[in-house]
C-alpha cells in the first residue's frame, strides 16, 4: 500500500512522545474484547426485557487484561432507544484510572461517536455513513479530518462465521486494501477464545487511532449486535 493512500498508516509525531495514558496501546497490534454479563443481568434481560448497562474487558494477545469498559447511560434510554441512545463509555486501565472516554449523543439517523483521551480531550471521531445495505464508517482525527474508512459485511447474511469490518484507506476497497479489521469472532482459539470482538491493526498505527478503532468497535456492537428488548 502506498503511504500517500492511507494517512492512518503514518505515525504522527506524537508517537515519539506517546501520551502516558495511551502508552499501553503503542506496543499492540491486536485487542480482544469480551462482554461481561452477570447471571442476574442475563436473567433480567431474558425474562423481563431489562437491558443492563454494558461491560467489557479488553485483553492483549497473551490473554492479559489491559482495559475495562463500562457504559454510563440511563435505564429508560437503554430500554426505549437502543442503539440511538445517548451514552458514555468509560475505559479504565488496571489502576482503575479512566484513560479513554467514548461519547455517543442521542441520534435518530446517522450516528457519530467522539473518542476522548484523557477525558475531555478529543482524539478522534467515528461517523456512520448511510448506505443501503452495508455498514460503512469514517474514522477521523481530533480535527475531524478523515483518516480511513471501515467497511462491514452485509448484515444478516452470515451465520456462525466471522464477520469482518475491514479498515481501509480513504481511496481503497475492502477486498484488496485492508490494513486491519474489527472481527465479530466465532472461530478464534487460544488464550483469548470466546472474545466477542478481535481488533487487528498495524503496530505503528497512531495510538490515538488505535483508541478510536476501539471506539468504533463499541459503536458497531451498539448498532448491529445489541439484543432487542
Amino acid at each position: 500500500m502506498e503511504m500517500s493512500e492511507c494517512t492512518a498508516m503514518i505515525s504522527s509525531p506524537d508517537q515519539y512522545h506517546c501520551p502516558y495514558h495511551l502508552e499501553t496501546l503503542s506496543r499492540m497490534d491486536q485487542l480482544f474484547v469480551f462482554k461481561e454479563e452477570s447471571m442476574e443481568e442475563c436473567a433480567a434481560e431474558v425474562c423481563c426485557g431489562i437491558r443492563p448497562s454494558k461491560k467489557f474487558n479488553v485483553n492483549d494477545d497473551t490473554g492479559k487484561k489491559v482495559f475495562s469498559i463500562i457504559e454510563d447511560s440511563e435505564c429508560c434510554e437503554r430500554q426505549c432507544f437502543a442503539g440511538g441512545r445517548f451514552f458514555i463509555m468509560n475505559v479504565t486501565d488496571l489502576t482503575n484510572q479512566e484513560v479513554i472516554r467514548l461519547v455517543h449523543p442521542f441520534v435518530c439517523c446517522s450516528q457519530k461517536l467522539e473518542v476522548q483521551s484523557p477525558p475531555g480531550t478529543t482524539i478522534g471521531y467515528v461517523e456512520h455513513n448511510l448506505h443501503v445495505c452495508l455498514p460503512k464508517f469514517t474514522v477521523a482525527n481530533e480535527r475531524g479530518e478523515p483518516a480511513f474508512k471501515i467497511e462491514g459485511p452485509c448484515m444478516g447474511c452470515t451465520c456462525c462465521t466471522d464477520e469482518n469490518f475491514e479498515l481501509v484507506s480513504l481511496n481503497g476497497a475492502a477486498l484488496d486494501r485492508s490494513f486491519g479489521k474489527i472481527s465479530r469472532s466465532f472461530s478464534y482459539s487460544g488464550p483469548n477464545a470466546g472474545a466477542k470482538f478481535v481488533l487487528s491493526f498495524p503496530r505503528h498505527l497512531d495510538v490515538k487511532m488505535k483508541a478510536t478503532v476501539l471506539g468504533a468497535c463499541m459503536l458497531i456492537d451498539c448498532m448491529y449486535y445489541e439484543k432487542p428488548s
